[in-house]
């Protein structure tokens, strides 16, 4: 009998390989389909053979899988630690079967797995089928098999309705079928039913197919789909009380109970009547959110305010406030990830592989967090106070935006005050700043391409003749209009989708965009433009529209794609193989990448990296990568298996989907090896092609993750054109300002200043637009600015005059300004507030182009009687339909009718008064 989890996994994996089914690894936690946030389920690598998009190598498969359920409906966050056996991460233990054996084999196998391999007691566990409604007939023949094969009586037999054991569809129509779970009984210790009963393992039949109609019919092929808790089993047969306490977490547990200083009680000393604190529950939240953050960071995901990115920023920050409650109000988490890697990394290598990235990532997010946090709590605190049994959800969003509290952790904070938030009023407060966490994102979609499936069974893949082609001869195989219908015939100016026999198109993948052109009727009869190609598993789709006459189901059409687009894109590519090379080298190894988007435009490359870029390093990647072009290396594409890639040391990303038989670009030759990558795209033939390489942007787009844009080829040729063009035309413009900022000069006095300037860099007229030049102008302007600051804030000193003492004994700066610089404001605010008490100012300044601004300062004896520069500068600014943000003592929002500026600020000096 296994015992522990690594020999629960083995006996997994021997006990269904022996029975024929192939092991397959498992996927990242970022999914290869684009209606998932994050994998959830041991079937989502698989959902392209559950639609009959594709055919699978193999009829049966075994996996272990890593999950993750942070949001949407299934999310278990509110029960995590609370209960014995919920988790954000966990491993799922599935086998499957794809149109091969059904409903006999898959119970008969579950229970010998369970009885025979795991030894649990027969008395102990019971199962569940399907009670049957008005829509499906009960499951009679799983009853049946659990009675009749395995020998279970009446009573060991739960008949549950659909809510219970009925999957799918996950859309109005799809597959689906009916369940049976088994279940232990923990015993009547456990009140609560769930924990009592404990589910181990779920058979889903996939046999059913809703139709539009809501009928339900026979699939054509039926399918199995299993999976079972790695972490629950291991709660059995460890004979622990609950999941944390297993060998999957207690070593985490205990790491985090020593970082935190805070001891773990345990069920055991419950058992005994010692008094179990709130602590347990949070050094148990903290573990569990450890774990998952660490394995989402290792997969590529980095903390942002969308997607998955949320997800991740959530987790670590509601970690981190559960630390604080056990009084660790430092950043802590980051210690920690080691001890998630050596539990684990012999299972995850790329766990231990990214381990300085997880550190880094999770102290930098830390780190910010660290800085709202205690204001946070303290304003959180304040809306507790004021509010009713519900707090709004614009105050929700207000502690998101403004102090980064994930709405989550706000829940969290609330319920243990007994108060609940108004979620509809913080969604609709989310959507008006654009911020989406896609909470719906973690359903499995089964309900797409349907049309795709079909095809695909009926033609097979279409060829791919691209690599050597740009034109060539096809047949119409099928047309699918816009309202997903498949048509015989697409008429002039009509828009949809075409699927050929075989394609020079590329179908968008590996970060390269799909290509576009024009297909014409042998003929002419019709002509469409192709504005973009796709793929749905080995069939590519041409989106088209219909330019001249009518496009005919079965009909002969020459392909032409857009050479011009093609060989811009195949440029780029290209060169972004090279531009990774260079990273790994500059940088590290260890640099992973992070995204790309190939286009004829430009090549976007996102990357690794806890810092920017120096300029110093930009020309390193540079000079590499046009070292490479200039060698005039060779580009060789192979066709080989996976593991005789990996044996030419070619780079596989970690989360891709790569097949049997893969395709690998080898720049270079043995003297000079630039790059080897797993790679689908197209490419030149020799690195000469490329022509040259430019980076035109670095910057960051999430914390840990960097973005690099650059050009190349033609594109690089316009580019460097434009850039002359645009020095001649600055060199004229700037031979007028040159007279202007010399008579800017004399104006104000500084004449000496100029002729400095000239003397140490030079003239325009007579030495050109040189580097030094520049710097003249850059040093003019600065002095310039500095000089109209000065005069800005004179100005402002002498309108000070206007300052009011109000009856509260409040001195109160209230104006308006025309077009003063922002700076000169902000200074002259932070100067009064360091030197004045019981002072508070409110600016309004009106810009050129009729754009507001509001201004508030409170002095910092004010700021602690409750007056609040955010506050103020937010309830004066929707006086003009406007809204800000800031601090307790400096805060600046925007307006939009100017018009009602003096109302505005006659707003703002009735608040101030009432104080």
């Amino acid at each position: 009998m296994p015992h522990s989890s690594k020999e629960i996994r083995e006996s997994w994996i021997n006990f269904f390989s022996e029975r024929g089914h192939k092991h397959v690894s498992s996927s990242s936690l970022i999914p290869d389909n684009p209606t998932l946030l994050l994998t959830s389920a041991g079937m989502v690598q698989f959902v392209p053979y559950f639609l009959g998009l594709k055919e699978p190598a193999f009829k049966r498969a075994v996996t272990i899988q890593k999950c993750a359920r942070a949001g949407g409906k299934d999310s278990d966050l509110e029960n995590i630690g609370r209960t014995t056996r919920h988790h954000s991460f966990f491993e799922m233990l599935g086998n499957f079967s794809f149109g091969d054996y059904f409903k006999k084999e898959a119970i008969t196998w579950a229970w010998d797995y369970v009885t025979k391999t795991l030894e649990l007691p027969k008395d102990k566990l019971i199962v569940s089928v399907f009670e049957g409604d008005t829509d499906t007939p009960p499951d009679e023949e799983a009853y049946n098999i659990w009675k009749k094969e395995i020998g279970l009586s009446d009573g060991k037999i739960r008949k549950l309705p659909r809510k219970e054991v009925f999957w799918g569809p996950p859309g109005p129509t799809g597959p689906c079928g009916p369940c049976s779970e088994i279940y232990f009984d923990r015993g009547d210790g456990f009140k609560d039913h769930d924990e009592r009963f404990l589910e181990i393992w779920n058979l889903v039949f996939m046999e059913l197919e809703k139709d539009e109609d809501g009928k339900f019919k026979p699939l054509a092929k039926k399918n199995i789909d299993t999976g079972a808790g790695l972490e629950r089993i291991a709660l059995l047969l460890q004979n622990k009380p609950n999941t944390f306490e297993t060998d999957l977490l207690r070593p985490i547990l205990d790491s985090v109970s020593e970082v935190t200083k805070t001891k773990y009680i345990g069920q055991e000393a419950r058992d005994k009547g010692q008094q179990v604190l709130n602590s347990d529950l949070s050094l148990k939240i903290i573990t569990d959110h450890l774990r998952c953050i660490t394995f989402l960071i290792a997969d590529g995901v980095r903390p942002s305010n969308i997607g998955r990115g949320y997800v991740l920023r959530m987790l670590t920050r509601r970690a981190a406030r559960f630390g604080w409650l056990l009084g660790t109000k430092e950043p802590f988490l980051y210690k920690l990830p080691k001890i998630v890697s050596d539990n684990y990394s012999f299972v995850y290598p790329e766990i231990s592989k990214n381990l300085n990235v997880i550190i880094e990532t999770i102290q930098k997010e830390e780190e910010r967090f660290a800085e709202t946090i205690e204001k946070g709590l303290i304003y959180l605190d304040e809306v507790i106070a004021n509010s009713g049994k519900t707090i709004s959800g614009e105050k929700a969003f207000d502690l998101y935006s403004t102090y980064g509290f994930p709405v989550e952790l706000t829940l969290d904070i609330a319920k243990e005050k007994n108060k609940d938030i108004d979620m509809k009023s913080f969604e609709k407060a989310k959507e008006k700043h654009s911020e989406v966490s896609g909470g719906e994102m973690f359903d499995v979609k089964l309900t797409t391409g349907k049309h795709y499936g079909e095809l695909l069974k009926e033609f097979g893949e279409t060829r791919f003749l691209g690599y050597t082609q740009e034109t060539c001869k096809s047949k119409v195989l099928a047309l699918i209009n816009q309202n997903r219908e498949i048509v015989n015939e697409l008429k002039e100016s009509e828009t949809g989708e075409l699927i050929l026999d075989q394609t020079v198109f590329y179908a968008e993948s590996g970060g390269q965009v799909g290509d576009t052109g024009k297909i014409i009727a042998e003929n002419k009869a019709f002509e469409v433009i192709v504005t973009d190609t796709q793929k749905q598993e080995g069939l590519f789709v041409h989106h088209i529209k219909v330019t001249k006459g009518s496009i005919k189901h079965n009909t002969t059409v020459n392909c032409e794609l857009d050479r011009a687009k093609r060989n811009r894109t195949k440029h780029h590519h290209s060169v972004t193989h090279l531009m990774h090379s260079a990273l790994r080298k500059v940088f590290d190894e260890s640099l992973q990448q992070a995204g790309s988007e190939v286009n004829h435009e430009r090549t976007r490359f996102d990357f690794t990296l806890d810092r920017g870029v120096t300029d110093e390093e930009k020309r390193n990647i540079e000079d590499m990568v046009n070292n490479w072009i200039k060698k005039a290396l060779p580009v060789e594409a192979k066709e080989m298996t996976f593991n005789e890639a990996m044996q030419t040391g070619a780079l596989a990303f970690f989360g891709d989907k790569y097949g049997d038989i893969v395709r690998v670009l080898k720049m270079g030759n043995e003297k000079d090896l630039a790059s080897v990558e797993l790679c689908g795209g197209t490419h030149v033939q020799n690195t000469s092609e490329i022509g040259g390489f430019k980076i035109i942007k670095e910057n960051s787009i999430a914390a840990g993750t960097r973005r690099i844009e650059a050009i190349a080829g033609e594109v690089l040729k316009e580019y460097i054109k434009e850039l002359n063009e645009k020095h001649e035309r600055l060199k004229i413009e700037l031979l007028g300002k040159d007279k202007n900022l010399k008579a800017s000069f004399k104006q104000y006095g500084l004449e000496d200043k100029w002729e400095e300037l000239t003397k140490e860099y030079g003239n325009l007229a007579t030495d050109g637009l040189t580097p030094a030049i520049q710097e003249k102008y850059k040093k003019a302007n600065n002095i310039l600015t500095k000089k109209f600051a000065t005069i800005y804030t004179d100005s402002l000193k002498l309108k000070e005059s206007a300052t009011e003492k109000l009856s509260n004994g409040i001195s109160l700066f209230c104006i308006e300004l025309d077009d003063f610089p922002d700076d000169v404001v902000r200074t002259f605010i932070e100067g009064k507030l360091k030197s004045e008490k019981a002072y508070v100012t409110i600016i309004a300044n009106i810009t050129e182009d009729n754009k507001l601004k509001f201004t508030a300062g409170v002095s910092k004896d004010l700021t602690a009687k409750g007056i609040n520069a955010k506050d103020l500068v937010n309830k004066v600014a929707e006086v003009t339909g406007g809204k800000g943000g800031g601090k307790d003592n400096f805060a600046q929002a925007g307006g939009r009718d100017i018009t009602k500026v003096k109302e505005a600020l006659k707003t703002g000096r009735e608040l101030i008064s009432k104080n």
